[in-house]
């Protein structure tokens, strides 16, 4: 009376192993599901923080740009007009000079700096306009030579570099393209500032093709946590290209307000040089006499104006000598972060400003 039971066991264990069978397909499913779901999302999560920081590192170039052509613009024009000025005044060789309301005297900066600086961004935007690399004017823009650009493109990540490459990763990455177009030659232009790629989703997809599912959602969680902290990082960059941007429209700033002050003392000491000239002039012509034919092309003696003249021109070489600093200021150090020493002449430009 046993033995038809028998068939009843044998269909309650097929039952049971189908169910079995179902249950692992479907968690299998949930797994290939889960998976899928993990590294795509947090993909998705990378790419729009990466399309972020592409555009903002797109709007920061565009200040930088514009400040290295204002730099550009005041070495080639205004330390030009400086250094013909004081040209025409004789045994000014002053080394400091006290203005009232600013703490420290300013030490003024040899003419022969002024001349090179300005000789310098003169060749540059005659010449190197045409030749240069994509970017360049952002390296203006940061205080950085020219030369600096290109070199950084053997695909390794900022992060990763140090010293002076890490300040032409940076350069590069900020003047030479987006995240998407290969910004610093990094393969399939990925990541510019960590290590991650889009490998991990077919990694993941290899594993549940294989039928592995429960070490696929492994997998995707560990490389879902790459995807997680590479948007720390780009997050990061973000905050890093805010603190650059404001870097920059500071210095920016300053140096327009100082480049307007010097055109006003440049364009007083001018006329006040043209006064001196032409009372010179006056003298021989009252006095009955020829005026010398070198007359005109003879320095004015700095110790011979009075003390209103002399006061305009040293004016002239505080503001030129400022124009000088700040034109001349690095805002990136070595390591690709903001200088202290560009903070700090913000804040020096902008006590002088008060005062002059």
């Amino acid at each position: 009376m046993v033995l038809p039971l028998i068939p009843a066991v044998l269909g309650a264990g097929a039952l049971a192993s189908a169910v079995a069978g179902l249950k692992k397909a479907w968690d299998a499913k949930e797994n290939f599901s889960s998976a899928q779901r993990r590294v795509q999302g947090a993909e998705r999560e990378w790419r729009v923080a990466a399309r972020e920081l592409d555009s903002r590192r797109a709007e920061v170039c565009a200040e930088l740009e514009s400040l290295g052509a204002l730099r550009l613009g005041v070495a080639s024009k205004s330390l030009a007009k400086l250094a013909r000025l004081v040209d025409q005044v004789s045994k000014s060789d002053i080394a400091s000079v006290a203005v009232e309301g600013y703490e420290v005297p300013i030490e003024i900066v040899p003419m022969d700096e002024v001349e090179v600086a300005t000789y310098e961004a003169t060749a540059f935007l005659r010449h190197g306009l045409q030749g240069a690399v994509s970017g360049a004017m952002v390296g203006a823009g940061v205080g950085q030579t020219v030369t600096m650009f290109g070199t950084a493109s053997t695909g390794a990540a900022i992060s990763g570099l140090s010293g002076a490459a890490a300040t032409n990763a940076t350069l590069a990455w900020l003047g030479g393209g987006s995240l998407a177009s290969g910004g610093l030659g990094m393969a399939g232009g990925t990541m510019v500032l960590g290590g991650v790629v889009a490998g991990p989703v077919l990694l993941v997809m290899g594993y549940l093709a294989a039928g592995k599912s429960e070490e696929a959602l492994t997998q995707a969680h560990a490389h879902a946590v790459r995807f997680d902290e590479a948007v720390e990082q780009l997050v990061s960059a973000g905050v890093a290209l805010d603190a650059l941007d404001l870097r920059a429209q500071e210095v920016a700033w300053v140096l327009a307000t100082l480049d307007e002050r010097f055109q006003a003392a440049a364009n007083r000491v001018s006329r006040m040089l043209g006064r001196v000239r032409r009372a010179r002039e006056a003298r021989y012509l009252d006095a009955g006499k020829a005026v010398p034919a070198n007359l005109a092309k003879r320095k004015i003696e700095y110790v011979k104006l009075s003390e209103d003249e002399q006061n305009s021109f040293n004016m002239l070489i505080v503001l030129g000598t400022a124009l000088h600093r700040v034109a001349k200021i690095e805002i990136l150090n070595k390591k690709g972060g903001l200088t202290r020493a560009s903070a700090a002449m913000v804040r020096d430009m902008q006590n002088l400003l008060e005062v002059v």
